[in-house]
């Protein structure tokens, strides 16, 4: 299992519910990993652990001789104050579901409300920990608290939902523990709904470190509590061969080929300054990567362009993908353009563009072009 773990782990986001994804999976990997190298690898938690879609990738970062402690309610607690929506999780199911990973794990479960624990309920080694229980402000104030106080120096703690508008109590609980405990925590990256904390003093600097490891994974930076974060928007699992990888050491993709055939049906159009026209544009996925969207989405989109190719409107509006057109498939989707305020002989230049990243035309793409007559 373990060289096919990542494999067959990633069937297991259609079979067992949970509000994880492949990406953030491979986003603590990476960390872990990295953590790993600086020799920090031990005990490992998670607060609100469902069904365990997410224990079973937490799992796999603790160390030789590390426990998993699995904190969640089951149900038990129906207060509902804040929760995550995951109150229905069951601990059979957990343990069937981490054993078929993990046969040889220590595993510990509370079945309990994470508010009534102390550090010392928990591992007082623990290197990683997943913070997705209760919602509120409270909640999560306490749970970061709980996690720091039993982590290691340079200990990883990565809190859900931390930027999701529909738990605003995330945030509010986070800030609270940042103000309330200065310099306790320091932020490192953010990325497919989770913000990953480091326990004061780190262990060398994982960001530079993440840069140089996995330059091919796009990133941006952002400033957040006083301190430079990494921000992944694209998703991880683009950049990352499965097939390929371990926990401990992701691969880079042979081929990733980003690569559209756009098509008008109509060859040309005509409108009125400044007013809307809409042109269908069949859009067919050659490429590797599906077209969806995502913190960092595809979308249709066009310029204007003069007669003699000078640019008269770079930036328009965008037509998302949604649902995802896969590779092979291909889509019949009306833009509607919006025509300039001059009358004359324009170009509408039809491209794909992967917010953040680039256009297609960028990486070898023909954009469709189509011609437009403002009268």
């Amino acid at each position: 299992m373990k060289d096919r773990f990542l494999a067959e782990y990633r069937k297991e986001f259609g079979r067992t519910h949970g509000a994880f994804n492949i990406d953030a999976a491979l986003f603590f990997f990476a960390y872990g990993s990295l953590l790993a190298d600086a020799g920090l690898r031990a005990s490992v938690l998670e607060i609100g652990v469902h069904h365990g879609l997410s224990l079973i990738a937490v799992a796999a970062l603790r160390g030789p001789g590390g426990r998993v402690v699995a904190v969640d309610t089951f149900g038990r607690d129906h207060r509902d104050i804040g929760r995550s929506g995951q109150m229905s999780g069951d601990e059979k199911t957990l343990r069937t579901n981490i054993a078929r990973y993990h046969p040889d794990a220590d595993l510990v479960v509370i079945a309990g409300d994470s508010q009534a624990l102390t550090a010392k309920d928990l591992a007082h080694d623990l290197s990683f920990s997943h913070v997705d229980g209760g919602h509120s402000a409270e909640e999560t104030q306490h749970d970061i608290g709980l996690a720091c106080d039993a982590s290691l120096p340079g200990a990883l703690i990565a809190v859900d939902d931390h930027f999701n508008p529909s738990f605003p109590g995330v945030a509010e609980g986070s800030v609270r523990f940042l103000i309330e405990r200065p310099g306790t925590l320091v932020p490192l990256a953010i990325g497919f709904n989770k913000v990953l904390y480091q326990r004061a003093p780190a262990r060398g600097d994982l960001n530079a470190r993440f840069r140089e490891r996995f330059s091919y994974v796009p990133v941006t930076q952002a400033e957040y509590g006083g301190h430079e974060v990494l921000v992944l928007g694209s998703g991880f699992s683009l950049h990352v061969d499965l097939d390929r990888s371990t926990p401990e050491r992701l691969e880079r993709v042979r081929d990733l080929e980003l690569r559209v055939e756009l098509e008008s049906a109509v060859p040309s159009a005509t409108a009125a300054p400044g007013q809307p026209v809409e042109v269908p544009v069949t859009v067919r996925n050659r490429g590797s990567v599906p077209l969806a969207w995502g913190d960092s989405p595809f979308g249709l989109s066009y310029h204007v362009l003069r007669k003699g190719g000078a640019m008269e409107r770079y930036e328009n509006a965008r037509t998302w993908f949604i649902p995802t057109l896969e590779p092979g498939q291909e889509r019949l989707m009306p833009v509607s353009v919006i025509a300039p305020e001059r009358a004359g002989e324009y170009v509408i230049e039809f491209d794909v563009v992967w917010e953040g990243h680039c256009w297609l035309r960028e990486r070898g793409n023909e954009p469709a072009r189509v011609p437009l007559k403002v009268h």
